[in-house]
């Protein structure tokens, strides 16, 4: 479901020294952090947990269950370099909140196509510019 971020490291996109890519947590693992937490993450977020855990991929950091928060509605389950914070809400809509003045935007319908076609797809140009998606047309993800 996520092979697109691992082809941005394989491709060179994403600088493999500023990779790194953490052991995924147990499916009881997931059962038990959502019970004891009291909330319920979405199905592709515990798919993109069971593939990549909370790694660190250069461009995005994906939360680890130690990061993993839930307020006001949403879960946050991700940061990248530009200082945003990526989370969804109950329906799994994602959005981007601004770290520096806490300004909301609507990215996706759900994490799997704010990662396969936002973040590194043709969506993303309006989010992060054209020259990310330049970047990604080189590298032949998009």
């Amino acid at each position: 479901m996520y092979e697109k971020l691992r082809q941005a490291i394989n491709s060179g996109l994403f600088a493999e020294d500023l990779c790194e890519v953490v052991a995924p947590p147990t499916r009881a693992q997931l059962d038990e952090f959502c019970k004891v937490q009291g909330f319920r993450l979405s199905n592709e977020h515990r798919a993109l947990l069971m593939e990549w855990g909370g790694s660190n991929l250069d461009e995005i950091r994906i939360y680890g269950l130690d990061q993993v928060s839930h307020s006001g509605g949403f879960v946050e389950f991700a940061n990248d370099y530009n200082g945003y914070i990526f989370k969804y809400d109950q329906g799994g809509e994602v959005f981007a909140e601004s770290a520096d003045g806490g300004d909301m935007r609507w990215l996706a319908e759900s994490v799997d196509e704010f990662l396969n076609e936002v973040f590194m797809g043709e969506k993303g140009g309006d989010f992060y510019g054209q020259e990310w998606l330049q970047e990604l047309r080189e590298h032949g993800l998009v």
